[in-house]
């Protein structure tokens, strides 16, 4: 008789069990798909540019509430058959889910419309089309994507899978030809101060790595993938090293923006090419705008299906990915941003409207992260599994920090 223990000792079960962990990684992967788009890209290489160094350990401290907030979140969809936003309106009221809802779409419409100027951007360096043009061809084609698609979570999931895989291999390729101060990277991993003037663009850093939307929705991936209680460890570890790997790809990007680009201001997709000189040589603006242009459209697609399927879930209706109300606010997403693309396109250069939309979605999502704080801990959530001390205590000052930060973005504008 074969045992399970041989069956797992076996090379067919060492298959499995390979295929298994590959799988596992579908929700986080999407999530970082998410997450490492164009205003990922460009935030994180102005940082570099800017700073240098020494910025580093601000991306350390900001990766860590992306992973502990998804973990929370990955929890309330595994442990409670329940959308995220259900469970809210269930323990808290349904206003609370509506007013989520509406903050998680009117943040993902912010993301969209970076998206739109990004892919304009990319496909204007490549053709020396007018931008403004290619910002209706990219709205139309996502747009028909959306509503063609028949298993648009499976067809989603292994197409980011595969995208990611190939932005990590360039950029680790692109990380060793550049040659980076080992040395300075440690030192840029002792936390320092920053002045004033520079917030803004650390709360853009914060934004666009610490994405509590993307977190929050990981509770409806968790249960688009069909993972269940007792799957509860090896649904947050693939979530988990999903998420990670936006960490260590905007590490990449902003140590290899230190050392090829310091000093510089980023102005254009063409300019931010310049980072890949050292490996492309001549072809580096061709390459790096088609791969601005991949991680843009994979972000166009995702990320509107998060901002329509969480305002579906808070409004009551199904946060099924498949679902016609989910689809139909994905379109209302693509289009509001599709508008102010266009807009922002027409009034001013194309990477200020990106980092904008990075640096105002701060202000929508502190109420969003207090919910996950609140489900994650609540009993008739989690039960047992609630979240440990520690957790709790980490969470607690990632949320103080987007408060602050959203203080500060509300003094900005103010001031003018």
């Amino acid at each position: 008789m074969t045992t399970a223990a041989d069956a797992q000792s076996s090379p067919a079960g060492e298959s499995n069990q390979k295929q298994n962990w590959w799988r596992s990684l579908g929700p986080g992967i999407i999530t970082a798909s998410v997450v490492i788009g164009p205003g990922s890209i460009v935030v994180s290489s102005s940082v570099g540019a800017t700073f240098g160094y020494g910025m580093l350990w601000a991306l350390l401290i900001t990766g860590s509430f992306m992973l502990l907030f998804t973990a929370m979140a990955t929890r309330i969809g595994v442990l409670k058959q329940e959308s995220a936003l259900t469970q809210t309106a269930r323990i808290y009221g349904r206003w609370l889910a509506v007013i989520v809802g509406i903050l998680a779409f009117t943040v993902c419409a912010s993301f969209q419309m970076g998206n739109y100027l990004a892919c304009s951007t990319a496909l204007e360096t490549l053709t020396g089309v007018d931008g403004t043009l290619w910002i209706g061809v990219v709205g139309v084609v996502a747009f028909v994507f959306v509503f063609a698609a028949r298993q648009l979570y499976r067809w989603i999931e292994r197409v980011m899978m595969a995208l990611v895989l190939v932005m990590l291999a360039s950029f680790v390729v692109n990380l060793l030809i550049a040659r980076p101060d080992l040395l300075g990277i440690l030192s840029g991993l002792v936390p320092r101060g920053w002045g004033l003037e520079a917030t803004g663009l650390m709360a853009a850093l914060v934004a666009t790595t610490f994405s509590v939307i993307a977190a929050l929705y990981q509770s409806t991936l968790a249960q688009q993938k069909g993972w269940r209680a007792d799957d509860l460890s090896r649904a947050v570890r693939g979530s988990l090293r999903g998420v990670s790997v936006l960490i260590v790809v905007t590490f990449m990007i902003m140590i290899t923006s230190a050392t090829v680009l310091q000093g510089e201001q980023i102005r254009d997709a063409a300019h931010l090419a310049a980072q890949l000189e050292p490996l492309l040589g001549s072809t580096a603006v061709v390459l790096f705008s088609l791969g601005f242009l991949a991680a843009a459209f994979s972000s166009t697609i995702v990320n509107a299906m998060v901002g329509g399927g969480l305002l579906a879930d808070g409004l009551g209706l199904t946060a099924n990915v498949n679902a016609w109300s989910t689809r139909v606010f994905t379109g209302i997403a693509m289009v509001v941003g599709l508008i102010a693309g266009v807009y922002l396109m027409k009034a001013g250069t194309p990477i200020d409207g990106i980092v904008l939309a990075q640096k105002s979605t701060i202000l929508a999502v502190p109420l969003c992260a207090l919910v996950i704080i609140l489900l994650a801990n609540h009993p008739r959530v989690v039960g047992d599994h609630r979240m440990p001390w520690w957790a709790n205590t980490w969470a607690g000052f990632a949320f103080l920090v987007l408060c602050g930060m959203s203080v500060f973005r509300i003094w900005e504008m103010a001031s003018g």
